[in-house]
């Protein structure tokens, strides 16, 4: 069942070596939120597909061809630019401090070049992450389960800088998936992700749609595929930028024809001008989601995961050691549809 959703590439130490070398010299030169980044994460793309043999690029194929949902990268190099062991702190440093750590942002070009490898490139929202490229997932604001000295319970919200469980979901925008809709780009093809720091080897899970939809009949599709739901405000969203959206689908065909997901269990709703029909099957659908097949990935600094956003859902428990540290970037495939604000570096109207 694993190999039926997920594409798997084991780095030789000559690709790792190159992905390491690549990282370093986008992250000297500013990181992903630099001029001439995406170039250079593309041209290093190229010189490690290069390096691949004939299995691994079926592999990428396979992704990129969304027969998969998951790719996962492993045997990446896992010291720090000066070839010292990745230990983690005595304690999580700032925000502010680790945004500029060098570490993290040679870990996000490398994330940048990985999505190159499966025609995607790296680009922020203007709604989100206050237009940068690259998010630091880790529990800045409280909720996990050793309590922060800082922390305030009215700080603790439903985001990726919280430490409180969060539930299957797919990443706003949730608007549409494929096309620009009223105004909004689509939702983000795809989420990579990579650690800086993982002590415990909290897992970060993968729950493919496939598994889920088998178990609906047409009808009940058809009824995800309606403009009957409601969805509440990203606290991820910019202090004053974006909003909650109103009569949207579940299920949506793109626009090549493909069928894909945009959901988050705890912010979608059946509206009150829903059918029954449809609040029953929304129901179920949250039911078969708990009894879904999950894939648990122990994310460290020689892992990395390309997680395709509209045919798989992801979800994390609460956070055990607040240590904890991933390296996030969003990816869009090549041949979407968006509203383009600025090229270079890339940034979307969400």
């Amino acid at each position: 069942m694993v190999t039926k959703f997920k594409s798997n590439i084991h780095f030789s130490c000559e690709i790792a070596e190159l992905l390491q070398k690549e990282a370093v010299q986008i992250a000297i030169g500013g990181g992903v939120q630099a001029i001439g980044s995406r170039e250079k994460a593309k041209n290093a793309a190229r010189k490690i597909i290069g390096l691949l043999d004939s299995s691994q690029k079926e592999e990428i194929q396979r992704f990129i061809n969304r027969d998969t949902c998951l790719m996962v990268f492993t045997g990446l190099y896992d010291r720090n630019i000066d070839g010292s062991k990745t230990a983690p702190p005595d304690e999580l440093p700032s925000l502010k401090e680790l945004e500029t750590d060098l570490e993290c942002i040679k870990l996000g070009a490398s994330n940048q070049i990985l999505l190159e490898m499966v025609n995607q490139f790296a680009f922020a929202y203007d709604i989100d992450n206050y237009g940068k490229i690259m998010r630091l997932v880790g529990n800045f604001k409280g909720g996990g389960v050793n309590k922060l000295s800082t922390e305030k319970a009215e700080n603790v919200d439903k985001s990726s800088h919280s430490g409180i469980a969060l539930s299957a979901h797919t990443e706003a925008p949730y608007h549409c998936i494929s096309t620009v809709e009223a105004g909004h780009s689509p939702a983000p093809s795809s989420l990579i992700l990579t650690a800086r720091w993982n002590p415990l080897s909290e897992p970060t899970t993968v729950i493919p749609i496939s598994s889920i939809l088998n178990k609906l009949n047409f009808e009940e599709v058809l009824a995800l595929s309606t403009r009957n739901f409601d969805f509440t405000r990203s606290e991820t969203f910019t202090e004053g930028k974006g909003s909650g959206g109103q009569n949207v689908s579940i299920l949506e065909v793109d626009k090549n024809g493909r069928i894909g997901m945009k959901y988050n269990s705890y912010r979608f709703t059946a509206n009150d001008k829903a059918p029954e029909f449809v609040k029953k099957t929304l129901e179920k659908f949250n039911e078969l989601i708990q009894e879904a097949y999950q894939d648990k990935i122990d994310l460290q600094p020689s892992v990395s995961i390309i997680i395709n956003n509209t045919l798989a859902l992801h979800c994390r428990d609460i956070i055990q050691d607040n240590r904890r540290l991933l390296v996030r970037l969003f990816g869009y495939r090549n041949d979407i549809d968006y509203i383009s604000l600025q090229n270079d570096p890339p940034l979307v109207k969400g």
